[in-house]
């Protein structure tokens, strides 16, 4: 986990973040501005996985196939300019063994640990911003909502995030 270790130090250390410590799970979660809540682990010590929960589906069954469409229709339309996927994540289906009271919507991203630490940064930057796009997109986050809302937080949007 030394990889992982360092890169997510340093990348606390650019952000201006304060630096959380490693859960029992495994992940590094930050907890950061409009409810932008990422965790970061590593299940082989070769790859990183940006982990961060989108949205509950609703129960109703009418309304959760509507969200999945609206959901598949959005991730058809960015899959080729962004690399962050999301996915419909079942009670006891999370990676890190978290275990939600019912369905969620899911981004996750992943990324080679032997990439350079500028690449991790920008990676999790642009991953950070695919997360708050698709929070406004269901109107949970941001405080914006709608899917007119852009990939506007190139330079960060939270302190020393740069």
């Amino acid at each position: 986990m030394a990889l992982l270790d360092d890169k997510v130090a340093a990348l606390a250390e650019v952000a201006g973040w304060k630096h959380p410590r490693r859960e029992e799970d495994g992940a590094y979660r930050f907890h950061l501005e409009n409810d932008l809540n990422v965790a970061f682990f590593s299940p082989d010590e070769r790859r990183c996985i940006m982990r961060a929960v989108i949205a509950s589906v609703p129960e109703d069954e009418a309304q959760r196939d509507a969200l999945l469409r609206s959901t598949a229709a959005r991730q058809a339309g960015i899959c080729q300019t962004r690399a962050s996927i999301v996915a419909l994540e079942k009670p006891g289906q999370s990676l890190l063994g978290e275990s939600a009271a019912g369905e969620q919507l899911i981004l996750y991203r992943m990324l080679d640990l032997d990439a350079a630490q500028q690449v991790f940064v920008d990676t999790a930057r642009d991953f950070l911003n695919d997360l708050a796009w698709w929070k406004a997109s269901f109107g949970e986050g941001t405080g914006r909502s709608g899917p007119d809302f852009a990939f506007s937080m190139q330079n960060g949007f939270w302190g020393g995030f740069r």
